[in-house]
């Protein structure tokens, strides 16, 4: 009788053994006696001699209580103290520069240019001459109506000396001064006629255009120059109701213009006493203070009306809150830390922010480098030497005194041994 084939069993065996090998060395299956990999990494350096726990290759050292100890790398931050201080609330507005008298002259008479005295740019005082058209008809035609004024005069003369020796009829001395009347009245004539050829500033100004050119004709109106009174300037805005009701006559408003290195000052000369139905807002002229050398007429500049001022105001640099969903906070230094505190603010300006709640008047807030921080951070502060912060002193924990108690107690390892040997 032959024996039963054990084939299938052993290879089982072998599968199970070369599975068991593998997990060994993956590290998924936990010897008693631990892996030979651990084995020999503990008796080659599992002991350093000196006391100092293992180092592990991931840079974190394990404390005398095995939990992890890691670096902190503090926040680079720069701080600013929270003070009292003056702050308006100011609402924006943008229009244009706008002058009292800019007109466009024209020509009175149809001629040929003959002369033109100012340029672009030109300061021109009243009735100063700017062109000249053609004129010689009209000269001659003034001097010969001049000539028969001085004959009539003479006639006139001759028949006031015969009336009163009653030498001419009273209707006779009629008619000799009638004529002289004509004949004053047509050298008015022939004067104005002249007068018409002479192009001439109607008020002192600036020239802002000149379209003529001398040997050009002119037909009746044509355009000649175009002029501008620059003294005083002034701009008109307009402003929702509610806005314009806190603004009052005489109250100061500044003009920013991208020209100009600071705010131009105006003032509220006028507020209209409609509101606009269209778009229920209410016009107010601003008259510009001084001679501005940058403000031009119809040059474009953003108004800053203020609506509400405090003088004694809490504040802190708008750049130092910090918003999440809704909510504005600020965080505060506290020794080489940082917490965060929530606030209420109210007026603010172009730099700064009333803060109405959440912090007092001497704590220093981060107002730089709030980005990386959160909760209880270290902080290293760039700036301390320029708003002359001084870090407050840490208070003592109890785990720090924990500490000192234990190097107090301590005692030298040679002693030790030396009542271990007494004591035998």
């Amino acid at each position: 009788m032959r024996r039963p084939v054990v084939l299938f069993p052993l290879l089982g065996l072998l599968v199970l053994a070369i599975a068991a090998v593998v997990l060994v060395k993956t590290g998924k299956l936990d010897l008693p006696f631990g892996n030979a990999s651990e084995v020999a990494e503990t008796s080659d350096g599992g002991d350093s001699g000196d006391g100092s726990a293992p180092a592990r290759k991931d840079g974190k050292k394990k404390g005398k209580k095995g939990e992890d100890e890691e670096e902190v790398v503090p926040v680079p931050v720069e701080l600013a103290r929270v003070d009292a201080r003056p702050i308006s609330a100011y609402y924006r507005a943008s229009s244009v520069v706008e002058a009292d008298r800019l007109v466009q002259l024209v020509a009175r008479t149809a001629g040929r240019v003959k002369k033109v005295a100012v340029e672009e740019g030109d300061w021109v005082s009243a009735n100063q001459v700017l062109a000249e058209l053609e004129n010689d008809r009209e000269r001659i035609g003034l001097r010969q109506a001049e000539l028969k004024v001085a004959d009539q005069k003479r006639e006139l003369d001759r028949a006031t000396n015969l009336l009163e020796r009653q030498l001419v009829t009273q209707d006779q001395f009629d008619d000799t001064n009638s004529a002289y009347e004509l004949a004053v009245t047509e050298r008015d004539l022939a004067a104005i006629k002249l007068e018409e050829t002479l192009v001439r500033a109607p008020f002192a100004g600036q020239i802002t255009e000149r379209i003529i050119v001398p040997g050009q004709f002119l037909q009746l109106a044509s355009p000649t120059f175009g002029i501008v009174d620059v003294e005083p300037l002034r701009v008109r805005i307009h402003l929702p109701d509610v806005i314009a009701r806190k603004v009052r006559v005489g109250d100061k408003v500044n003009l920013d213009v991208e020209a100009a290195p600071k705010p131009v000052p105006a003032v509220v000369e006028r507020i209209a006493p409609v509101v606009d139905p269209t778009t229920s807002t209410v016009r107010l002229t601003l008259l510009v203070q001084g001679e501005p050398e940058n403000l031009r007429v119809g040059g474009f500049v953003k108004v800053r009306v203020t609506t509400d001022t405090q003088m004694e105001a809490l504040a802190v640099p708008k750049v130092a809150l910090v918003e999440e969903g809704g909510l504005r906070s600020v965080f505060v230094a506290d020794a080489d830390s940082v917490r965060k505190v929530e606030v209420r603010t109210g007026l603010y300006d172009d730099s700064h922010i009333e803060i109405l709640d959440g912090v007092e008047q001497g704590d220093w807030i981060v107002s730089l480098g709030q980005g990386g921080l959160r909760m209880g951070s270290k902080i290293e502060v760039l700036n301390a030497t320029d708003v002359g912060w001084v870090a407050p002193e840490k208070p003592a924990t109890d785990e720090t005194q924990n500490g000192e108690d234990a190097d107090t107690t301590a005692t030298d390892p040679d002693e030790t041994v030396t009542l271990a040997a007494d004591g035998r």
